[in-house]
């Protein structure tokens, strides 16, 4: 991407015309490169009154060129991005961009998580914090205590943030166990057509049987159709594959209106940036290892073993843009401290991390 191309982008941004990938990105890089960030203030009071004064421009160009459009619930986001292009920061953030990717390679980026407990958001919005030491929550057990939850309208959002793992036991029976940075919604009743989710992250379903109601797991542009089986799925969004390991029974994976049956150990794995499926036997205590509480890393390259660290303790990963061959077995507690894994990596890789709080240097 050149710096045109990024202007352009913006210019999309500003006008809303961006695709739901390049608004994250845009959005991405507001956060990650904040303006003030490497500027250097005279004084407190300096960057105080700079501030105010870009403000004050912020609403200005809301009055000027939003009119009637003001009260849409991104008129914010649009005016800074109209304010930014006036102000010629594309530049800034172009020369942000490449100052990342040019001769490194951003692993992975953490995130910024509001709750660090397991959160269960309601179809009204009401989030309810979860502080069970059982990890598990048992819909069948919530309804009976509260009958507000017992609608087919009530669309619910189980999300798990990063150092934990949670289960949830679904109306029919079945069981789900969410790993890290997983969110799955579901209905508190399902309908009598089928039994249908939507997941984003890593989870472990073991499907209660039911021929006349299949059980459908939405990830992305997929749809995982199965009756009652055991299954791995991984759709982190950061990530352009969908991974479906079959550990017991069957299911068909569909995508692109083309259907794909799976046998028990094997595996799909589609990209849908490369348009790509492929299926291949997968090694199930790798795959499964999670659920118990290990990281196992099965002549693993480095790339791929940081991605699965970073999701675990959210935290970012920079690294030269050639990585090393250099590949890594082994397993490992995820309840050691990062620290401590990040020295037995370099034991095993022979690269060094350097560790600035929640970001991860990696040196070769």
């Amino acid at each position: 991407m050149d710096l045109q191309d990024f202007k352009d982008l913006l210019n999309r941004y500003a006008a809303d015309k961006c695709s739901p990938e390049e608004q994250r990105e845009v959005e991405r890089l507001m956060l990650k490169y904040p303006l003030s960030k490497n500027w250097k203030w005279k004084s407190e009071l300096h960057k105080n009154l700079i501030k105010d004064k870009m403000r004050k421009q912020i609403f200005n160009q809301v009055d000027r060129d939003l009119g009637k459009h003001r009260k849409r619930k991104a008129y914010w986001m649009t005016a800074v991005a109209s304010l930014l292009l006036l102000i010629g920061i594309s530049t800034f953030f172009y020369l942000q961009l490449h100052k990342t990717i040019n001769g490194e390679q951003v692993i992975a980026e953490a995130i910024n998580e509001i709750y660090n407990d397991v959160t269960l958001t309601d179809a009204t919005g009401r989030v309810t914090v979860l502080k069970n030491k059982e990890q598990t929550l048992d819909l069948r057990k919530l309804i009976t205590q509260d009958s507000k939850w017992n609608s087919l309208a009530s669309l619910n959002t189980l999300h798990v943030p990063s150092l934990h793992q949670f289960a949830l036991v679904l109306m029919d029976g079945t069981k789900v166990r969410l790993n890290a940075g997983s969110s799955l919604s579901f209905p508190t009743q399902f309908t009598a057509v089928d039994r249908t989710v939507t997941l984003e992250g890593e989870a472990y379903f073991e499907v209660m049987p039911n021929h006349s109601k299949p059980f459908m797991v939405n990830a992305k542009e997929s749809q995982i159709k199965v009756t009652g089986t055991k299954f791995n799925v991984v759709a982190y969004p950061t990530d352009s594959r969908i991974i479906t390991s079959l550990i017991e029974g069957g299911v068909a994976f569909h995508m692109n209106k083309k259907q794909y049956p799976l046998k028990p150990g094997y595996e799909i794995i589609a990209d849908g940036n490369k348009n790509s499926v492929e299926m291949k036997s997968f090694d199930q205590d790798q795959v499964m290892a999670w659920i118990d509480g290990y990281f196992v890393f099965n002549n693993m390259d480095l790339v791929s073993v940081m991605k699965h660290v970073a999701r675990w303790y959210n935290i970012s990963v920079i690294a030269p843009a050639v990585a090393p061959t250099k590949r890594i077995g082994g397993t490992f507690p995820n309840t050691a401290s990062l620290d401590d894994l990040l020295k037995d990596l370099e034991l095993l890789s022979g690269v060094k991390f350097i560790r600035k709080g929640k970001e991860v240097q990696v040196v070769y």
